[in-house]
């Protein structure tokens, strides 16, 4: 969550700039924009197919839980349009249109004001579900599975964005949880490769 609001104040920052000059910047700011959406997507796939699901099962007569999760699901759904005005207002200011920054800047502001409420909501009420009906043991088997239906190419790219201009010590206990040789394969191929590209 902290990796999301991190790219949300950068889209702000992009939007306030929208009228690019420099090829090369306009391609860092794609860059971060593709990279942003394909980890929210691949965040809100694994809750909805694997994690609600999950927590659907084990708490099946608190009215409490289904509501929270019903809740989730919605959200997830209302944000899906807000990526799509915000990929709007930047391909038309790609397609030769002079980029309008109130334009993107609106539809930026849009969206962070409706992630950044579903994140604070879910760390409210859906990570004390998680809390209350999976064992760790059982978390790091949501996070296994996670891995094994998105790749190893995926799952490296997503540790080298957590880890992204995190404080030193947040970044090093996020890289901690990967087992060794995923931890070699992170500072040798992952990070490396990621870094090769700008964002934002």
């Amino acid at each position: 969550h902290a990796a999301f609001r991190r790219d949300l104040a950068q889209l702000a920052r992009a939007a306030a700039f929208a009228d690019l000059p420099d090829p090369g910047r306009r391609a860092s700011v794609q860059a971060g924009w593709e990279l942003f959406k394909r980890q929210l997507h691949l965040h809100h796939t694994a809750e909805d197919a694997i994690v609600w699901p999950a927590l659907r099962e084990r708490l099946p007569h608190s009215d409490h839980a289904q509501s929270v999760l019903d809740a989730m699901e919605s959200e997830h759904q209302q944000i899906d349009p807000l990526l799509a005005a915000v990929d709007d207002a930047f391909g038309r200011a790609g397609n030769g249109h002079r980029a309008d920054a109130r334009t993107i800047g609106d539809a930026a502001d849009a969206l962070a004001t409706r992630l950044t409420g579903h994140l604070t909501h879910e760390e409210r009420d859906g990570l004390p579900l998680i809390g209350m009906a999976l064992t760790s043991a059982e978390w790091r088997g949501v996070g296994f599975r996670i891995v094994r239906k998105n790749g190893l190419s995926a799952g490296g790219e997503m540790f080298a964005w957590l880890a992204d201009g995190a404080d030193p010590d947040h970044a090093a206990a996020v890289i901690d949880t990967l087992p060794p040789p995923a931890r070699l394969a992170y500072r040798a191929i992952w990070k490396p490769r990621y870094r090769r590209t700008s964002h934002w």
